[in-house]
């Protein structure tokens, strides 16, 4: 993905240093050796990465997020009904929402989530954003952003990103993140966890196909939308998929208490 080579390209002089430092820090006397093993030592250095990232990007998207008290509450909501079924995260959740012709959600490192209102405008309903809050939080939950770094950057530019200081030109390229996408087998997993949340927290999965389809619109040539639909591939797949869940869902939806006509109305775009 672009973004991914472009971080390797800039993260290169970081990644000579640390490949230094990394093979040093791996051979370290036996007595550490034996008392961590590889594994958790990759796993380790991946928590330190994904913390300080989660740190610089919140710097970044606090600074554009829309902080009127409606949106901030009709977030708090929609984390609330989610966050039963989640389980325990890497990192709390963070949901921010973007007031920006952006038809896109995307996960980030450390749970931080984001939503733009270009987005919101094709939904009608708190339930369809919380198919999409769902969606997006079950990449949290498998790590794939993290995992992506990993396999484009290696783990000795990430070890490079922890001992570095160039938290500046790192917070600048991972908000480039949106306009990059995972792949099919990752979004569908991600689709599968998240209809299984939102069975759990009683919405109806039928929301992710209603939310999906509302993205598209019929024979839609927006290139915002467009855009969305490369970075989330197999859209009749997906929807296929959630319509299966809700059919074989044996639960009964409970709606949002959320005013969806008030909470779009904070935002510039769609007043």
């Amino acid at each position: 993905m672009r973004i991914f080579r472009e971080l390797l390209l800039l993260l290169l002089l970081y990644a000579g240093i640390a490949s230094g430092v990394y093979g040093v820090w791996r051979l370290w006397p036996e007595s550490k050796a034996k008392k961590d093993s590889p594994a958790q030592d990759d796993t380790s250095l991946l928590d330190r990465t994904e913390g300080k990232l989660r740190g610089l990007l919140r710097q970044e998207v606090t600074a554009d997020a829309n902080d009127e008290p409606v949106v901030k509450e009709g977030l708090r909501k929609l984390q609330e009904r989610l966050n039963p079924a989640l389980g325990k995260l890497s990192f709390p959740l963070e949901i921010y929402v973007i007031d920006s012709g952006t038809v896109n959600a995307v996960c980030l490192p450390g749970n931080i989530i984001l939503v733009y209102s270009g987005l919101l405008r094709r939904l009608q309903s708190p339930e369809e954003l919380a198919a999409i809050i769902a969606h997006e939080t079950a990449h949290a939950m498998h790590r794939d952003p993290m995992q992506a770094l990993k396999r484009e950057l290696g783990l000795a530019a990430l070890f490079a990103m922890v001992g570095g200081r160039g938290d500046g030109v790192t917070g600048r390229l991972m908000r480039r993140l949106v306009s990059s996408g995972f792949s099919r087998q990752q979004e569908l997993a991600a689709d599968e966890e998240g209809l299984r949340v939102l069975a759990a927290s009683d919405i109806d999965p039928k929301a992710l196909a209603d939310a999906l389809r509302r993205i598209r619109g019929e024979k839609d040539d927006d290139p915002a939308v467009l855009q969305y639909v490369s970075t989330h591939p197999g859209f009749d797949e997906r929807v296929q998929l959630s319509e299966q869940a809700s059919a074989n869902w044996p639960g009964k939806a409970r709606p949002i208490d959320l005013d969806w006509k008030q909470f779009r109305a904070q935002f510039r775009m769609l007043r």
